[in-house]
């Protein structure tokens, strides 16, 4: 269990040093969990198509995630969005579909708790911080935990979302890390090649090669496949 005075510490330690990806790994560690997934929402179409998302969940369930489209269904994102106050991921009841995803994501090695803080800002702008691991500390869910420590989980919260904000409008945002796969295709489609002849060119089904260059504009915090072909090419990575 992580110790009151403990907390006193995490915000030069943790949240003030580095990029927000090395913050999550600090975080993994301080609180001595599997994973970290800090989710800031974006309003219109970047809700979807361009997300924030910063984790050090496995690589294999991440691409799942996303080519699968999960974002539509996913429990706490769902919850997440319509409570302010810290929760465990045993409240929410889950439907066939969510609790299919769930399994998934156990079988990819996601533990099977977790809980998540939620924060909204000044106007209206919302993240979620949420943590996972294969057991929950001190009981059998994280209640107590979160009884014990919300509010300084909410002021966690709070200073992960704005460092989030300084992130995504331009501040040392760290470069995508590309699949050779998904720089591939990325390529074939800057030289104007279309799906069908990408697929033939690499040996891959058009549906496989749709999913890397999906995975690759969501990685390249983009809009559109134009957005990524020339944010790829502006940095380097194509």
């Amino acid at each position: 269990m992580v110790e009151n005075d403990a907390f006193a510490n995490l915000k030069s330690d943790v949240i003030l040093t580095g990029t927000v990806q090395q913050s999550i790994k600090r975080l993994t560690g301080f609180f001595e969990v599997d994973f970290v997934t800090l989710h800031l929402f974006r309003g219109g179409i970047d809700a979807t198509n361009s997300p924030f998302v910063r984790t050090n969940y496995p690589d294999a369930w991440v691409s799942q995630y996303l080519l699968n489209d999960y974002v539509r269904i996913d429990p706490v994102l769902q919850h997440a969005q319509n409570h302010e106050e810290p929760f465990c991921w045993s409240e929410i009841a889950l439907d066939a579909q969510q609790l299919h995803m769930m399994e998934k994501a156990i079988a990819a090695g996601v533990g099977q708790t977790g809980f998540t803080v939620t924060h909204v800002d000044s106007i209206g702008r919302r993240s979620m911080l949420s943590f996972n691991a294969k057991a929950a500390k001190g009981g059998e869910t994280w209640k107590p935990f979160l009884v014990e420590h919300g509010e300084r989980l909410q002021g966690l919260a709070a200073d992960i979302h704005l460092k989030s904000l300084a992130e995504l409008y331009g501040e040392n945002e760290e470069l995508p890390q590309l699949s050779p796969r998904e720089s591939e295709c990325l390529k074939w489609t800057a030289e104007g090649k279309t799906n069908t002849e990408i697929a033939i060119i690499l040996g891959l089904s058009d549906h496989t090669v749709r999913g890397y260059l999906k995975v690759a504009r969501v990685k390249l915090d983009s809009v559109s496949l134009a957005q990524a072909v020339a944010k790829a090419s502006s940095i380097g990575l194509i």
